[in-house]
This record gives structure tokens, C-alpha cells and sequence, in this order.
């Protein structure tokens, strides 16, 4: 007899969660960007209209996002299993699609799935390590991102050598999506002990010193807006990496390669920025990022030269994932005792921005003829973050609110 997923050792439960990661978030959300040429090619889909595609998919997350968070912990289990089986069934139901509205249909209900993976996956994993002590396996989970854009880059670069149409890429992507969701569905939170529903205790009364101060909140607040345009900022270039490459006739063959850099370096950046914040401070680490990030989009369109379109990648993979994590985590310690409300409120801003950049950025493009518009734009917009970000530990150090950490 099989032994109780709930038993699995820590290890296991982190290399499910990053399944779960690969297929929702790696192939379910991320696998449009590499798979548009493509469609482009076979649909005669603009780019205006690729980016309102993108931008329902977003929507899709937004919504799953807002909605993920009031569901019933015991609940979760259910939800992030349905999240996964979606998560396939939208990838699949990609292969026969055509018209952009159906597109759009199907892009938004991927997010909301991508969203329950993302959400309630993780958490389901991270109780897990809790129970076991193995927090730090965290990284591992968070890994799974990267690791599906890369998988996802292979399969379609080896898909194209064979002269695959868009459909049948899709469809490829679906079978492996449903391939990793098998180890993922490990996961599981454990039964409630038999008898009737145990009352939660009640909680202390928290003391005055447990709620923010105004400079925490000014802080917060701070954070959170960089947080939302962080969503703008990346959102661009992530979204248009592979058709930006295409536009260079001498670099189609590097394409997937490009787009594989985007995955090896965001697969490790939780580990490594988690590491930085605690050496420096996670608003000198996030105002690094956000920094470097706006390098890497505009190195992906003004370099001029191959490497620096694949450096531009490593800096987009090595950044935008990992302001997400410490974001979300500084966002919690500022908010004390208010940590759900402020991840809902966190998440509504990033989401919000992540809706508007394909579609703003797909317009831009198709009239000025490039994608330098769009990009310097962004580029400006997350100087602009890392800014807020500084202002932020400004507000902080100036309340005297207590150790940046």
C-alpha cells in the first residue's frame, strides 16, 4: 500500500510543490510568450491582439488571486487539485482555439487556475515543511517557476525544429503540464482528527506595539504601490520576449535559448535575493532588483547584439520572481497583525498592473514599429519602484519603527 502523501518526506513535498509551480505557473501561465511567434504565424494574430490576450490571462490570475484567498482552509486541498486539472485542460483547449476572443476566454480562465496553484500549492507545501522543520525548503518549491519555463523552452524549440503548428505545440505542452500535475497532486493537507470540529483558541490580545505605526503603514503603502507597477514593469517584456528575438532574422535560431535564460535564472533567484535581504536589508535587496531588472528590459531591446538580448533575459528571470517573494514577505512584517488583508491588497496592485502592460505595450509597439516604446517605458517605470522602495525604508527609518527586516 502506497504510503499517506501527508507522510512523504520533506524533500518530496517540496519537489511536488515545485511540480505544481512548473505546471501552473511555468507552463500555464508562461508558455504563451514562447509559443506567439508561433500562433502568430498560424493565426494571423497581431500584436495588439496578442497582447489583450496576455492581458485576459492576467485578469484570469487577478481574479483567482482575490477569490483563493476566502476560500476555507480545509477546503484548499480541493481547490488546488481542481486549480491543477484546469490548469491542464485550459493548456490543451489552447490547440484548437483561433479567434482572439476565445483566446482570451480560455487565457483567463488559466490564470484563475494558475492563481489556486500558485496559492493554495504553496501553502498546502509550506505548512508541510513547517510541520516537518524544513522551511528553507521553500526554495525549492519556488523553484518550480523557472524550471517550467525552461522545460517549456525545450519542448517548444524542439517542437519547432520538427515544424510542429502552434495547435500541436499546445497540445505537447498539455501532456507535459499533466505529467508534472501527477507528482504535484502528492499534496494534500491532513485530515481533521475525527470527532466534532475543534474551536480555534482564541487569539491573545495583541498589544499596541503588534499593530503598525503610522511610518509602518506610510511604508506599506509605498511598497505596495512599486509592488503594483512591478507588474507593469516586468510584464512587457516577459510577455514579448520571443517575438522582440524573432525580429532579428540572424537570431531566430536562438530564440528558445533566449527565452530558456529567462527560466535558469529565475529558477535559483528566490534562494539568492532571500539570501541578499537578509545580508543587507529587503529594501536595499528589492530597490538592487528592481534596478537591475529595468537594465534587463532595455538590454533586450537597445543592445544590438545577441548577448546582451540573453543578458537582458538572465537579468528579467534573475529579478522579477524574487521581488515577488520579498515583497510579499516585507509587506507582512509591516502589516503585523493585518498580513491577509495586505497580500490581498498586494496582490489586487500587482495584478492590476500585469492587466494593463501586454495590452498597453502591444498597442505601443504596433505603432511606433518596435518594441523600444514599451520597453523604455517600463524601464522608467521600474527606476520609478525602486524609488518608491527607498522612500519606503525612508518612512521606516525615520519613524523609528524598529529594525529593517
Amino acid at each position: 500500500m502506497g504510503r499517506d502523501p501527508i507522510e512523504r518526506s520533506p524533500v518530496a513535498l517540496a519537489l511536488a510543490g515545485a511540480c505544481s509551480l512548473a505546471a501552473g505557473m511555468g507552463i500555464g501561465r508562461f508558455a504563451y510568450t514562447p509559443l506567439l511567434p508561433a500562433m502568430q504565424r498560424d493565426l494571423d494574430l497581431s500584436i495588439a491582439a496578442a497582447g489583450y490576450v496576455a492581458s485576459a490571462n492576467f485578469l484570469g490570475y487577478l481574479l483567482g488571486a482575490l477569490l483563493a484567498i476566502r476560500v476555507a482552509r480545509e477546503r484548499r486541498t480541493a481547490w488546488f487539485l481542481i486549480g491543477l486539472a484546469a490548469s491542464v485542460a485550459t493548456t490543451l483547449g489552447m490547440a484548437p482555439a483561433e479567434s482572439p476572443w476565445v483566446l482570451g476566454t480560455i487565457r483567463v480562465v488559466a490564470g484563475w487556475a494558475s492563481a489556486y496553484i500558485m496559492i493554495h500549492g504553496a501553502a498546502i507545501a509550506l505548512d508541510a515543511l513547517a510541520r516537518a522543520g524544513r522551511p528553507m525548503l521553500f526554495s525549492l518549491i519556488a523553484a518550480g517557476v523557472g524550471i517550467g519555463i525552461t522545460l517549456t523552452a525545450l519542448t517548444t524549440e524542439a517542437m519547432s525544429r520538427a515544424h510542429a503548428s502552434a495547435a500541436t505545440m499546445w497540445i505537447a505542452l498539455g501532456v507535459l503540464a499533466a505529467l508534472l500535475a501527477t507528482p504535484a497532486s502528492i499534496l494534500r493537507d491532513p485530515p481533521q482528527p475525527p470527532g466534532p470540529p475543534q474551536s480555534a483558541p482564541d487569539p491573545a490580545p495583541s498589544p499596541v506595539s503588534g499593530q503598525p505605526s503610522p511610518s509602518e503603514r506610510r511604508a506599506l503603502a509605498w511598497l505596495t504601490l512599486a509592488y503594483g507597477l512591478l507588474g507593469f514593469g516586468y510584464v512587457i517584456t516577459a510577455t514579448f520576449l520571443v517575438v522582440i528575438v524573432r525580429a532579428t532574422p540572424e537570431w531566430r535560431a536562438w530564440e528558445m535559448a533566449v527565452w530558456m535564460c529567462v527560466g535558469l535564472a529565475g529558477a535559483p533567484s528566490n534562494f539568492f535575493w532571500m539570501r541578499v535581504a537578509q545580508a543587507i536589508d529587503p529594501y536595499r535587496a528589492m530597490i538592487a532588483a528592481y534596478l537591475l531588472e529595468a537594465i534587463g528590459v532595455m538590454a533586450a531591446v537597445v543592445g544590438g547584439s545577441l548577448p546582451m538580448v540573453m543578458l537582458g533575459a538572465v537579468l528579467l528571470g534573475g529579478t522579477f520572481m524574487a521581488i515577488t517573494a520579498v515583497g510579499l514577505t516585507t509587506g507582512r512584517v509591516l502589516a503585523r497583525g493585518e498580513s491577509g488583508p495586505t497580500v490581498a491588497r498586494m496582490t489586487a496592485a500587482f495584478g492590476l498592473g500585469q492587466i494593463v502592460g501586454p495590452g498597453l505595450g502591444g498597442w505601443l509597439a504596433e505603432r511606433s514599429g518596435s518594441f523600444l516604446a514599451p520597453s523604455a517605458l517600463a524601464a522608467l517605470v521600474l527606476v520609478a519602484c525602486a524609488a518608491m522602495v527607498a522612500r519606503a525604508r525612508q518612512e521606516l527609518r525615520a519613524g523609528a519603527a524598529g529594525p529593517l527586516a
